[in-house]
């Protein structure tokens, strides 16, 4: 076969797989891996401890910056029982070690660090699904709606918070950032058959302090009343008092609940408790449609994450973002379990911040009702419920690429420029360096026009991470690359006489 007929006909088969519409495990990979050429390995760099805490970056506001001035892309993968222990008995245990491994192999440097607050049950599934530890202690009198000794909640679990401080620790020894979870929407009735109110420690009939946390026999908290605020107010300042210090933490208020009042509540309360204590980390607010973009945007808080509910073109044409707020895209909030090569790389160079929601640990328990996350037959997609569905590593694997590039750009001067490539995906620091992506392969224009001198010409491959020099091209035009491999790629020219390169 002709070498370009052959790249046209693989490129169409791996771009197939890259958005995740093949069901054809092997076909996928074998497209994926035919990377034709002199390819060498792609940059690594060593995980580093963080070095203070992060702030957003006053050049380039879509990004953080540490101590050091260095900016931070924040990508990552994040998986439900991160923190604790969820499942049917016999409860297992989650293998903390062995997920740091794999995003440090991955070149991940960013989780949502889960939490939960109900005892057991879901709204997900009708199995008695466990969560250990908690925040309260279980010291009794009394016997909670579960069977166990109810909650005391004017006494916290050291358990849990020496937990929290430990993992977080050891996350900070390998890189990663966590945003600390401080609510959880999905320990509350979600309005089906099966509902883990009957073990929330709010419930009244589960602590022997009298607390009434309900609203209106809802089974979800009233986030309106204040002995319910001075309740999370405590609980707040615990958490804050236990990782304070730790210069790898940002903060989640909630995921996917909330309002805009509650929401806004937190933030300000988080930002005023930090002050006090002389060290600020940033507060994002994660979208379950809660609130708007546009309230997001207008929020106190430092990051936010979009939902494809009302913001549909998140997954596949992502936006240019101008950095009004730090977006992190999160596969969480836009397909739940899901996600493409496609979305990471368009993402990245529309100036977002990314996060895989990844099946490592699958969501326990058989579904319940209209809710359908548990693995059935006939039921492809929600077949995505485990860790080895070959959907996951290809994308674990392109956000971790995408963080290659991020550590060797100038990212403080970076914008996204559609204006620059013929496939409208490009990220520039123009006359200097430009990273694009080629979602269908074959070939772009980018427009140099403006830039004179002559430009490195670099190919990676978007999933193998595998790198083919492509020579140098002159600037002051409008060249045309073609890409030397199948598939879906990315582009990057950087000025030869740049004397930051990498």
């Amino acid at each position: 076969m002709h070498r370009r007929t052959f790249l046209k006909e693989a490129a169409l088969l791996a771009t197939t797989c890259a958005t995740g519409l093949s069901s054809f495990q092997a076909t996928c990979n074998r497209a994926l891996a035919a990377v034709p050429g002199d390819e060498v390995p792609g940059w690594k760099f060593r995980p580093a401890p963080a070095t203070g805490p992060l702030r957003v970056h006053a050049a380039n506001p879509r990004y953080f910056t540490d101590g050091s001035g260095q900016t931070i892309f924040l990508t990552g993968s994040h998986t439900w029982a991160n923190f604790q222990d969820i499942g049917v008995a016999p409860l297992p245990k989650f293998d903390w070690p062995a997920y740091l491994d794999m995003m440090v192999k991955h070149n991940h440097n960013f989780m949502r660090f889960w939490h939960w607050l109900q005892a057991a049950y879901a709204p997900w599934t009708d199995e008695k699904m466990l969560v250990d530890p908690l925040p309260y202690l279980r010291t009794g009198p009394g016997t909670a709606l579960d069977g166990l000794p109810r909650f005391d909640l004017t006494k916290f679990n050291p358990a849990y918070f020496d937990r929290m401080r430990s993992r977080l620790i050891e996350a900070r020894e390998r890189g990663i950032y966590a945003a600390v979870q401080l609510f959880q929407s999905f320990s509350e009735n979600k309005g089906g058959s099966c509902n883990p109110w009957p073990a929330h420690p709010y419930n009244l009939k589960n602590n022997i302090n009298g607390f009434n946390g309900e609203k209106q026999g809802t089974g979800t908290v009233d986030l309106s009343r204040a002995e319910v605020r001075t309740m999370q107010s405590a609980y707040l300042r615990k958490v804050i008092d236990t990782v304070n210090n730790l210069d790898n933490v940002l903060y989640e208020v909630i995921n996917e609940g909330g309002n805009k009042e509650w929401d806004w509540w937190v933030v300000d309360f988080v930002h005023s408790y930090e002050t006090e204590k002389g060290k600020r980390h940033p507060v994002g607010l994660t979208g379950g449609n809660a609130e708007t973009l546009a309230e997001l945007l207008a929020s106190p808080a430092e990051w936010i994450s979009a939902g494809s509910d009302q913001n549909p073109e998140f997954k596949s044409d992502p936006p240019v973002w101008d950095g009004k707020k730090v977006s992190v895209s999160d596969t969480d909030h836009l397909w739940g379990h899901g996600g493409t090569i496609a979305w990471a790389w368009k993402s990245f160079v529309r100036g977002h911040n990314t996060l895989l929601m990844d099946s490592w640990v699958p969501i326990p328990g058989r579904p319940c009702g209209h809710w359908n996350w548990a693995s059935r037959p006939g039921n492809p997609i929600r077949d995505l419920n485990r860790s080895e569905h070959w959907t996951w590593e290809p994308v674990r694997k392109a956000i971790g690429n995408t963080r290659t590039y991020a550590n060797r750009m100038n990212m403080a001067a970076t914008s996204p420029r559609n204006d620059l490539a013929s496939t409208k995906y490009c990220l520039a620091n123009p006359g200097v360096e430009y990273l694009v992506y080629l979602p269908e392969g074959d070939e772009v224009t980018v427009d140099l026009s403006g830039a004179p001198g002559e430009f490195a010409v670099e190919w990676m491959h978007p999933v193998a991470g595998t790198i083919t020099p492509g020579g140098s091209v002159e600037g002051g035009d409008k060249p045309n690359f073609a890409v030397p491999f199948p598939g879906a790629a990315v582009l990057y020219l950087r000025k030869n006489d740049d004397p930051q390169r990498r």
